[in-house]
């Protein structure tokens, strides 16, 4: 099972990063909405330079913010890889910043649920995939969109396209499916034997 971002929400972000490039072009050319700056196009007044000069860097800022939306979203919604994975060999995520791909085995994962918590900054409520890692060296040590709170490891799962929770019931039967077959795997293998040969040798007519 896998979840992928919400075209929904990407769809949106690219309107944001549509309407910031077109606010851009307002403010620093044609003035649609903006106000202008003072004086005559020619011949601008110097409170007219000062209100140009501060309407380049607002365009400016938001030319870089919007094209920035405006193509992240444009690529994940071209290039439609699951941010998350339910695997036979281990939980897939894209949580790392500089190498996005992050498979962690089940044998280094402890538990998988899912919990709401709320987001600090705007106090919306936000859905996350709670991981606890036995042994974090699989884990980059920089990442994006996951968070540590001791031996747990919260993944953001607020834009996904499926429920956390399917995500979280499909993570705990592949977990407990994976660690059967290797406990099995091990009850199987033969123990290894070694047989010890001995021969009496007669004593010969010089030794006796």
């Amino acid at each position: 099972m896998h979840a992928f971002r919400s075209p929904f929400r990407l769809f949106i972000v690219g309107v944001v990063g549509i309407v910031l490039l077109v606010a851009a072009l307002d403010i620093m050319f044609f003035h649609w909405l903006s106000v202008p700056p003072e004086g005559s196009p020619g011949a601008l007044s110097t409170r007219g330079q000062a209100q140009q000069r501060g309407d380049i860097i607002w365009g400016a800022t938001f030319v870089g913010v919007g094209v920035l939306l405006l193509g992240w979203a444009l690529g994940e919604l071209f290039k439609r890889k699951p941010v998350v994975d339910v695997r036979d060999d281990g939980l897939y995520a894209q949580i790392g910043a500089n190498q996005p791909e992050v498979l962690i085995p089940w044998i280094d994962i402890a538990s998988v649920s899912s919990t709401v918590t709320t987001d600090p900054y705007d106090g919306s409520e936000r859905e996350q995939l709670v991981v606890e890692i036995a042994d974090p060296s699989h884990i980059p040590a920089s990442m994006a969109g996951a968070r540590w709170e001791g031996s747990k490891l919260f993944i953001d799962a607020h834009d996904w396209s499926r429920a956390v929770t399917e995500i979280a019931l499909a993570a705990q039967g592949a977990r407990e499916a994976a660690l059967r077959s290797t406990r099995a795997s091990v009850g199987n293998t033969s123990p290894s034997m070694m047989w010890e040969t001995s021969v009496d040798v007669p004593p010969t007519d010089e030794e006796e």
